[in-house]
């Protein structure tokens, strides 16, 4: 079952990244980046997989 929904996700993911291969141009600070938009979205992941992992108090307790 988990190879059924790892092969889901893999393939819904792949359709994401071959939709958004369009480039965007990002401005902050005095820099100005232009990248595919997945790659964008998948550094906005990471840095809140970062942020998530920084406040482990804000998660529930599994009791």
């Amino acid at each position: 079952m988990r190879a059924v929904i790892a092969g889901i996700l893999v393939v819904l993911a792949l359709v994401f990244v071959f939709q958004n291969t369009s480039s965007r141009r990002v401005h902050f600070l005095f820099w100005s980046v232009s990248m595919p938009t997945w790659i964008w979205l998948l550094i906005i992941f990471a840095v809140g997989v970062v942020v998530g992992s920084m406040f482990p108090w804000l998660r529930k307790k599994r009791t």
